[in-house]
């Protein structure tokens, strides 16, 4: 044992040096950027939204003993989901999912606040590597990187690298991108700091995998966007990305309302991302999440305090045609915050995350082409557990895994039968 934690410690020590010798001098000293997540102030558009039939599904839950957040499937059988400061490997061969092991991030590991009642202490999204090696687990000031055949074992050595300038961008780090030759990530860093004049940033590492399975990064720097900066996706071509901000970029201050999706070029983000920013449309209400649709015409991005869902021409924002761009304006449930697609169907995780009453929880349910054509309102909700937050959709389509974050649960959805349910 002591031998192992020798060897964990000289691990981590080797990354950590790694990843701070890029560009050492161009920082300052770490007190001026260490910054600990705060409580962004949220100025409400709308509270609850007009009740919603329930959509009669088939469900099922699995308790999971802590808040989880993010999920992603490796394959039809082995899914995997941030649960507070662990990584739950998931059996999902059968409909009802169950918890095959649990990698919890080491007591001595710290990537971001030392608070353990903090939001900002736990895990939250994750990502896989497009050849599956690695998963990438973002939190506090960056990301942990697994080793997925580690992980999978439940082995205490399953951490292959960490990604993180200890604040110097911001923190509480929600989502990451990363490209499909795996060698760039994208961390979307929520909250600010003094390098980023308070306002979200996406931060960009150039990571390169070892012969031995360690994972370095090289820090590119950052792009500082709006205020509370979160959701990204990346255009068909993976040129462009978008990324959501909950206050725009060219606010005066965090108590605006009004949000933006600010559009990044891709290869100038890699190089230097400082000078990647291209644009931003505006976004409503405090815009959280995004995603493209399958055949990338379309995104679909999730507006918390407006209880709706904005559907945007994905070929003109990539192209900066302001007009006309907003193609669809859909009401959804209350505050919603995930968004999926299914299909031709969009799901919202409508999460009442503030808990106001005589609202309830679930996934609205829209149908894309009858959304697009101008139908709006009434869409039926599959009722869920408390604060349904993130998504993930099985590789046959037939599935979807629900992180209820207040609920301390996992469901499962079967949305195989949405086209024979859904009246359009």
């Amino acid at each position: 044992m002591v031998g192992f934690l020798v060897s964990w410690v000289t691990t981590v020590t080797a990354i950590t040096i790694s990843l701070f010798a890029v560009s050492a001098r161009s920082f300052p000293p770490r007190n001026y950027f260490a910054v600990s997540p705060r409580a962004f102030p949220t100025r409400v558009c709308a509270t609850t939204a007009p009740a919603q039939d329930a959509l009669d599904v088939n469900t099922t839950s699995l308790q999971v003993g802590g808040r989880p957040f993010g999920m992603v499937y490796l394959s039809e059988s082995i899914a995997f989901a941030t649960i507070e400061r662990s990584v739950a490997v998931l059996d999902v061969s059968n409909f009802t999912p169950k918890i095959k092991t649990t990698v919890p991030l080491p007591p001595d590991v710290v990537i971001g606040t030392n608070d353990p009642d903090s939001a900002g202490y736990e895990f939250h999204g994750i990502a896989l590597t497009h050849d599956k090696r690695n998963l990438y687990v973002v939190t506090g000031y960056g990301a942990v990187v697994m080793d997925v055949p580690k992980t999978i074992a439940g082995r205490n050595d399953s951490i292959a690298g960490l990604l993180s300038r200890n604040g110097y961008a911001g923190s509480n780090a929600v989502q990451i991108s990363i490209t499909p030759d795996d060698k760039f990530v994208f961390i979307s860093q929520e909250f600010g700091s003094n390098a980023t004049l308070n306002r979200g940033a996406i931060e960009v590492y150039n990571v390169t995998r070892l012969e031995n399975g360690t994972v370095v990064g090289g820090y590119k720097g950052f792009v500082a966007l709006g205020y509370a900066t979160v959701g990204q996706a990346f255009s068909k071509d993976y040129k462009k990305l978008f990324v959501t901000s909950e206050v725009s970029r060219s606010a005066r201050n965090k108590n605006e309302t009004e949000g933006a999706v600010s559009v990044l070029d891709v290869e100038t983000l890699k190089t230097t991302p400082g000078k990647a920013y291209l644009y931003e449309i505006r976004g409503g209400c405090h815009p959280v999440r995004c995603k493209l649709a399958n055949d990338g015409k379309t995104l679909w991005v999730t507006v918390r305090e407006a209880n709706q869902l904005l559907a945007f021409d994905a070929e003109k924002l990539a192209k900066n045609v302001t007009t006309d761009v907003v193609v669809a304006n859909v009401k959804t449930g209350t505050s919603p915050v995930g968004v999926a697609v299914v299909g031709q169907y969009i799901l919202t995780a409508d999460s009442n995350r503030f808990g106001y009453s005589n609202t309830t929880t679930g996934a609205t349910v829209v149908d894309s082409l009858a959304a697009l054509r101008g139908k709006t309102s009434r869409w039926p909700q599959i009722r869920t557990g408390r604060f349904p937050r993130e998504f993930a959709l099985s590789p046959d389509g037939n599935t979807m895994l629900v992180a209820e974050y207040d609920a301390q649960k996992i469901r499962a959805v079967d949305v195989s039968s949405l086209n024979a349910r859904m009246d359009v």
